[in-house]
């Protein structure tokens, strides 16, 4: 598999991630040229006031550095980052009423699925295709993306051929422990300061 096909694939699932799912984001480093998520793990990892050790994190000492560099420059804007979209609802819904369109299906429950494209699926028809109009979906939805893809790519100047992908390691799941952690001393302050 070519690095080209392979970042094809990386940009084809964050642009169809579901619209409102915080869990990783999806970004372009102008500097280095090169695609990176952001998964909601990495803010505690990365995070210097952090008391956790996270000893078993999946990155080195130089991507959590890296990672920690690139969460500082999103949050002051820099416009070196370029966050990767997903597809919008309206997007979702027109891709999914294209392809039943050029399929010429009149399945109502089809038609109500995408009438109620929410940006909360995984683009699926709830199995009610056909094995052959599933593989023809499959293969109209990778189109419709890669054409989005595409013009994202055009209006950022990003040549997929030599953007590189970051690593697609990511740690899923913290513990965190809540015990037996030092205590602040309480500070009585007058009812009317809050800091």
């Amino acid at each position: 598999m070519n690095i080209s096909y392979k970042t094809r694939e990386w940009m084809h699932t964050a642009l169809i991630e579901q619209v409102d799912r915080l869990n990783e984001c999806y970004f372009f480093d102008r500097f280095v040229n090169e695609f990176y998520s952001v998964f909601i793990t990495d803010y505690f990892l990365t995070d210097p006031q952090s008391p956790e050790d996270f000893s078993n994190s999946p990155y080195s000492q130089e991507q959590v550095e890296v990672l920690s560099e690139r969460i500082k420059r999103q949050e002051s804007n820099d416009p070196s980052i370029v966050l990767v979209p997903r597809l919008t609802i309206k997007e979702r819904q027109e891709m999914m009423q294209l392809f039943l369109d050029r399929q010429d299906v009149q399945h109502t429950n089809l038609q109500k699925l995408e009438a109620i494209e929410n940006g909360r699926t995984n683009l699926k028809f709830d199995n009610l295709l056909s094995t052959e109009l599933e593989e023809k979906w499959q293969q109209f939805k990778w189109r419709f993306v890669q054409n989005k893809v595409d013009t994202f790519c055009n209006l950022h100047n990003i040549n997929l051929e030599t953007a590189s992908l970051w690593t697609d390691k990511k740690m899923t799941t913290i513990t965190l422990d809540m015990k037996d952690k030092p205590k602040q001393a309480f500070v009585k302050k007058k009812w009317w300061k809050f800091w």
